[in-house]
């Protein structure tokens, strides 16, 4: 579906409503796809990197200790807590080698990489999120959090500095 004026400003009325809203809920009731929903974000909120990133960006998150891996397919929002592993390019997938988390990412199919700091529920978060060429989600890697439910402010400095090398290379 083509972003309308009309359909742009219902979809910042409604992130303004509810600036912590989950972008995949927005999507479907305003019928686009996640990326549109990202790709009105304000700058401060969303930084937009090439899918052509893909395996150095994992391997750069193997370094930040643990993190939450998040798939939403709508009918399931499935969580896996560690540290990312390890993984490997081969035949279009890139193979996470490791425990609790492991899989084959089909990294061929990503096309953006979004850097996103924003609310969820009323508690900041920072993750890196895959996007695939329809503007569908791949998947997300959230920050971890101390046992206080505080984002852990080392990863927060990696996320940062991390984001701001890909972004001025």
């Amino acid at each position: 579906m083509t972003l309308t004026d009309t359909l742009i400003d219902a979809i910042r009325t409604a992130l303004h409503a509810n600036p912590g809203a989950v972008l995949e809920d927005l999507a479907r009731e305003h019928g686009v796809t996640t990326r549109d929903v990202l790709s009105l974000l304000p700058a401060s909120e969303a930084v937009l990197i090439g899918g052509d990133r893909f395996a150095e960006v994992m391997q750069e998150m193997t370094t930040w200790g643990e993190l939450t891996l998040l798939v939403n397919t709508g009918d399931v929002i499935l969580e896996a807590k560690g540290p990312l592993p390890e993984g490997s390019l081969a035949q279009g997938y890139y193979n996470l080698h490791g425990k609790p988390i492991s899989g084959h990412l089909k990294a061929a199919n990503c096309d953006l990489i979004a850097f996103v700091s924003r609310k969820l529920f009323s508690s900041d978060t920072h993750s890196v999120q895959f996007y695939n060429h329809q503007g569908d989600c791949m998947f997300k890697v959230y920050l971890g959090r101390d046992a206080q439910r505080q984002l852990i402010p080392e990863q927060i400095e990696r996320f940062r500095a991390f984001r701001g090398r890909l972004t001025t290379s």
